[in-house]
Order: C-alpha cells, then sequence, then structure tokens
C-alpha cells in the first residue's frame, strides 16, 4: 500500500523548487520574445495577444503558489479541506500550463519541455492528492 500522504508531500517539496524555476525561466522567456521575436510574427499591431500571454502567466503564477502553499498545509497538518482546495485550483493551474504550451503567440521547444514537466509534477499531484483526501475523509481502522 502507498503512502498516499507521504508520496503527496514529496512531490509538494519537489514541485515547489520546480515552480521557482519554470517561473524564473517562462518570465525570462516572455520578455525575450516581446523583445526579439514578436515582431517577426507582426504581433506589434495588436498588443492583446502579448498581454494575455502576461496576465495568463501571472495568473499561472498566484494560482500555482496559492495551490503549493494550501498542499503543503493540509499535508504537514493532515487536514483534508486545504488539500482540496489545492486539488479544485490544479485546474486552473493546468488550463494556464496548457496555454502555455499550446497557445501562445511564439512557443518554442524548450517551453513544450518546461511545461510538459510542469504537467506531469501536477498530474501526479492531482492523484495523490485525490488519494489523501480519501484516506482522510475515511474512517479510522480498529483493526
Amino acid at each position: 500500500m502507498v503512502n498516499s500522504s507521504l508520496a503527496y508531500e514529496i512531490l509538494l517539496y519537489i514541485n515547489s523548487f520546480y515552480f521557482g524555476l519554470f517561473a524564473t525561466c517562462e518570465l525570462g522567456t516572455l520578455i525575450l520574445k516581446s523583445v526579439l521575436i514578436i515582431e517577426k510574427y507582426n504581433v506589434g499591431q495588436d498588443p492583446t495577444k502579448l498581454g494575455r500571454d502576461y496576465g495568463v502567466l501571472f495568473g499561472l503564477f498566484v494560482v500555482e503558489a496559492l495551490r503549493l502553499l494550501l498542499g503543503r498545509k493540509g499535508s504537514l497538518s493532515e487536514k483534508d479541506i486545504p488539500v482540496l482546495f489545492s486539488v479544485l485550483l490544479t485546474i486552473p493551474s493546468i488550463m494556464g500550463v496548457l496555454y502555455l504550451l499550446a497557445f501562445q503567440v511564439v512557443v518554442l521547444r524548450i517551453e513544450c519541455i518546461w511545461c510538459t514537466l510542469m504537467l506531469c509534477l501536477q498530474v501526479l499531484e492531482f492523484i495523490f492528492a485525490s488519494m489523501f483526501i480519501v484516506t482522510m475523509c475515511r474512517g479510522p481502522s480498529y483493526d
């Protein structure tokens, strides 16, 4: 039997470091794209596309930070309500990463790798968080 609480906590710990790297690299890449590449793709005439990319990126930063904070708090205190909110925040976080993966103005190959790794971590966290919630909602066993 897998200890879902331990696996979930390990995944949250790994993702807290990877999220910092991911956020820094994505922000740097988006700034680089807005300065160098965007003129090549004729986006300068429609700045809303670039603004939408920045908005999704900063929204993803806020949602993912809140999700990780609630997940760590709920996992360490073994309470299911913060973990449940963390699981619910996984859905907009996954949608934000999918936007960065497929619908940006310009998507680089390195961003595909970063976003795929982020999606893998989020899906694994979703699975283990769901298992953690199920084990917390069960009654105690006196075997």
